[in-house]
């Protein structure tokens, strides 16, 4: 009929756009070989002049082997510190990228929304520039040898994917997000709501950003496997619920009750445990590549620390909570149901 074919074309119009942009941005960006990222070494001095007026000391008395032991443990110090300065300066490039990228596709959301007024592509590109980004950051990185990065960037890609084309698919069949009506009613909330969209990319994919810019990548270890096996586990997770909770509130009368089919009957947001496992993973796997760095060490943890605070208390179970007590919690199976099943995780919250 013409709903269904209109729903198609949308879609190749969506799935066009966003493939074009990540086109776009992977001809603008070059692999940059380890040898040419910035280091300290390209401004510091790599010998230190003795002062001339100092007179060397006997190299067998005591006071030389105190001055040469001094001397050896100084520039210990010295390379200490500029190995982790290197390691910053190239976490410092994966940001950059990741900026750009994830900037570009939210700017053009932005542009989309005010000339259009459309729901339909926010959460294709909001969603999809994640992949867009994780594939640009490896390019540019020069670690397509890595598997721990390969692997980063193939589960985040994934997670990306899955997610942009079950929320496109789920706005083509409602034909707008009650959600955002509000919010795009004005310029303002419009340019709020892209901004934050960019900040969410960017900030989680902080990681991954640096991660793909490390020196000398991290190789693939009993410790990774396990990291990478647990954010495939928390995809799947995350990808059933969702879908368990759509076919539910696709049934008759579904869209009256709250949904307790499959996961949803051990946990109450079992799509939102997850995102949160599936993140904390992407992290766990990053670790060995942001570990010479405290500064990207603890930029990286801001990541899933973010992402855990914003489902908890921001845009996530708390809304859903609100709306579900404000809708059912006059019903006594409702109040059981919430009193015997786990907010987030079985046994623990």
């Amino acid at each position: 009929n013409a709903t269904t074919r209109s729903d198609i074309r949308d879609m190749r119009i969506g799935l066009v756009l966003l493939l074009s942009l990540g086109l776009a941005a992977a001809l603008h960006v070059q692999p940059q070989p380890v040898a040419h990222r910035p280091s300290v070494s390209c401004f510091a001095p790599h010998t230190f002049p003795r002062c001339p007026t100092q007179a060397s000391p006997a190299p067998h008395s005591s006071g030389g082997g105190s001055a040469l032991r001094f001397g050896r443990a100084r520039e210990l110090r010295i390379k200490g510190g500029a190995a982790g300065v290197n390691k910053w300066l190239a976490s410092a490039g994966g940001l950059a990228t990741s900026a750009v990228v994830t900037g570009a596709a939210n700017l053009f959301g932005l542009a989309f929304t005010l000339v259009t007024g459309s729901h339909k592509l926010t959460d294709l590109v909001g969603s999809g520039c994640f992949a867009i980004s994780a594939v640009a950051t490896l390019l540019a990185g020069g670690g397509a040898s890595s598997p721990r990065l390969v692997a980063s960037t193939s589960l985040i890609s994934l997670w990306s994917t899955r997610l942009a084309s079950f929320l496109f698919y789920r706005i083509l069949k409602t034909a707008k997000d009650d959600r955002l009506s509000k919010v795009f009613a004005t310029t303002g909330g419009t340019v709020v709501f892209w901004t934050l969209s960019f900040l969410w990319g960017f900030v989680v994919l902080m990681p991954h950003s640096m991660g793909c810019f490390a020196p000398s990548p991290a190789p693939m270890d009993a410790a990774g496997c396990a990291s990478a096996g647990l954010a495939a586990a928390a995809f799947v997770v995350e990808a059933v619920a969702d879908w368990q909770k759509w076919t539910f509130k696709c049934k008759p009368g579904g869209k009256d009750t709250w949904c307790t089919d499959g996961l949803w009957g051990y946990s109450r947001h079992p799509n939102y445990a997850g995102e949160i496992c599936f993140w904390w993973s992407i992290f766990a796997l990053s670790v060995p590549n942001l570990a010479g760095s405290w500064p990207a060490l603890a930029l990286g943890a801001v990541s899933p620390a973010f992402i855990t605070l914003l489902i908890a208390f921001v845009s996530g179970v708390n809304l859903a909570e609100a709306r579900n007590d404000e809708r059912f919690g006059g019903k006594e199976e409702y109040r059981a149901y919430k009193k015997g099943t786990a907010l987030l995780f079985p046994g623990i919250l």
